[in-house]
């Protein structure tokens, strides 16, 4: 009996230091709310009320305002988006996000295909997956190695930051995060004269390229297993990615039965961003350029996918997100 009580209470010890070191994990670690990476903001959504998903890059979520596409469209949005988030990343993302959710369409946008293994943006890019197996493997298959024990146990990364904490921690941390009224979007009031339109000269890796193929061929089949329409596309910028590979992976893609892929560098003139006033870099829209090419977004949906929205949606939900990207497109943008 005494070997028992020992037992008991060396787990009940156990149990109460690993809850005492993760609350204080969650209250340590930098709180996200723009800039990919929200996944505390997405888990605040409904479960099962979006219809239509973005997954990518900042090439997302500095690009698609989804409140914008609810107007012209009726179906809810969001932008489920990590810092440079890689090809692996997306289908990790893209696993995780099917979780809460089950749209009918998800949009994977596919210049990550030519991007390198490492982004440098890893710590963000992985450090807010939910714990989880899709935490787990993601940060065992596609971390550093050197990142590995830091993206297992942040609190060795933001133990610092006790003496750091703002209001922000701790609100956080006692109520959890509320819904976020750009829904995954990232709001950028800078506008930058672009001289012209190039193309990149990023190195490309034949490997880790044919690695990522892999992974899009993943995505797709996730998507097609559960009735979900994949939308491969290419984010519109004013540097792309070299376009005859580019021309390789939408062509590899498009032999996919089921999925869709389209280049929306090929609708610069429909879309309608000047480079002097609508971009905030050369590779992404301010949201004067944002809101171009989101209204423009919708209407190539609404001509080319035919989808209805889920009868239960939140549209005062939607109708305050909406106001809200409304009033931030009323704000001058700040010339630089």
């Amino acid at each position: 009996m005494k070997k028992y009580q020992e037992i008991l209470a060396l787990t009940a010890s156990i149990l109460v230091i690993v809850l005492v070191l993760g609350a204080f994990t969650a209250l340590v670690t930098p709180k996200r709310h723009g800039y990919g990476s929200t996944w505390g903001h997405y888990l605040a959504e409904e479960p099962d009320s979006i219809d239509v998903l973005f997954v990518g890059s900042s090439l997302t979520y500095c690009n698609v305002i989804p409140a914008l596409f609810w107007e012209k469209t009726g179906l809810t949005a969001y932008d489920v988006t990590g810092p440079a988030l890689t090809v692996p990343g997306e289908y990790y993302f893209l696993r995780e996000a099917l979780k809460t959710q089950s749209p009918s369409v998800v949009f994977i946008e596919i210049t990550a295909a030519l991007y390198q293994r490492y982004t440098g943006h890893t710590d963000t890019m992985l450090g807010y997956i939910p714990w989880g197996e899709n935490r787990l493997l993601a940060v065992l298959n596609e971390a550093e190695p050197e990142k590995i024990g830091g993206l297992l146990f942040p609190m060795l990364t933001y133990h610092s930051r006790w003496s750091e904490l703002e209001e922000d921690d701790w609100k956080v941390f006692r109520h959890g995060y509320e819904p976020d009224l750009l829904a995954g979007y990232t709001y950028l009031g800078v506008a930058r004269s672009i001289p012209e339109y190039t193309v990149r000269t990023d190195e490309l890796d034949r490997e880790v390229m044919a690695r990522n193929m892999e992974y899009l061929h993943r995505i797709a089949g996730i998507c097609l297993e559960e009735g979900i329409i994949p939308v491969f596309y290419e984010s519109p910028a004013a540097a792309v990615m070299p376009q005859e590979e580019m021309d390789k992976v939408r062509a590899d893609l498009a032999a996919i039965d089921g999925a869709v892929v389209v280049n929306f560098n090929d609708f610069r003139d429909e879309i309608g961003a000047a480079l002097d006033y609508d971009y905030y870099d050369a590779l992404h829209y301010n949201t004067a350029g944002a809101e171009k090419f989101s209204r423009f977004l919708g209407e190539w949906f609404m001509e080319n996918l035919t989808v209805q929205p889920k009868a239960d949606q939140d549209a005062q939900l939607w109708q305050s997100r909406l106001e809200y990207i409304l009033g931030l497109l009323e704000t001058p943008m700040t010339v630089k």
